[in-house]
């Protein structure tokens, strides 16, 4: 695959991401409230269809490619096995976004299980979307790191809210998914070399 398409699958998700949750960002500064659930659930069907639509063009594409070139034509059927191709394509762009979609519902249902459980005590309506989001715009391994920041500064918050008698006593991580998603998408790949959990990487 030359230049430009390498190019093009590395930064076509994060800048997609990088719109979509800054927009989200500016909306809730500049309205004072997030946009309706209805219209969140939209962007993430969308996202979540953006990422197969990837996987799929450049499965596609990979495939031209090497039929226009008299050596890599020898990687595809009839010379050789439609296996090779299909497993090629499986690990260059399927397997890190089937991964991040299935961690990103799981939040989204254990998040939605956790609030019923405990009768909508935990979370806001809107914060199983934007964790979602938030995991399909950092996606794996990154979606880790974002995770675990959203949760430390939740309870970290929290705890500075008991111990300065607000009489705040409800752990709420509404409004660190938001910043913690593009400051992960922005420094997620320093981080996670530097801690190392890009052993992760698929």
């Amino acid at each position: 695959m030359n230049w430009f398409v390498s190019f093009l699958f590395v930064i076509l998700r994060p800048a997609l991401g990088l719109i979509i949750l800054a927009g989200l960002l500016l909306y809730w500064i500049l309205k004072k409230k997030l946009p309706k659930e209805k219209f969140l659930k939209f962007i993430v069907s969308v996202f979540s269809g953006a990422i197969i639509f990837q996987s799929i063009f450049f499965t596609i594409l990979n495939w031209w490619l090497w039929s226009q070139q008299l050596i890599s034509q020898r990687l595809l059927p009839p010379h050789s096995p439609i296996n090779y191709v299909l497993r090629y394509s499986w690990q260059h762009y399927w397997f890190e976004s089937i991964v991040t979609i299935l961690t990103a519902i799981t939040v989204f249902f254990a998040i939605s299980f956790l609030n019923r459980k405990f009768e909508n005590l935990l979370f806001y309506d809107e914060e199983k979307y934007l964790a979602a989001l938030g995991i399909l715009a950092v996606s794996w391994p990154n979606c880790l790191i974002f995770l675990s920041l959203v949760l430390f500064l939740g309870i970290l918050f929290h705890l500075i809210s008991l111990f300065l008698s607000k009489g705040r006593n409800r752990l709420s991580l509404l409004y660190f998914w938001l910043p913690c998603a593009l400051l992960i998408l922005l420094l997620g790949d320093i981080i996670s070399t530097y801690i190392g959990i890009n052993q992760f990487i698929i």
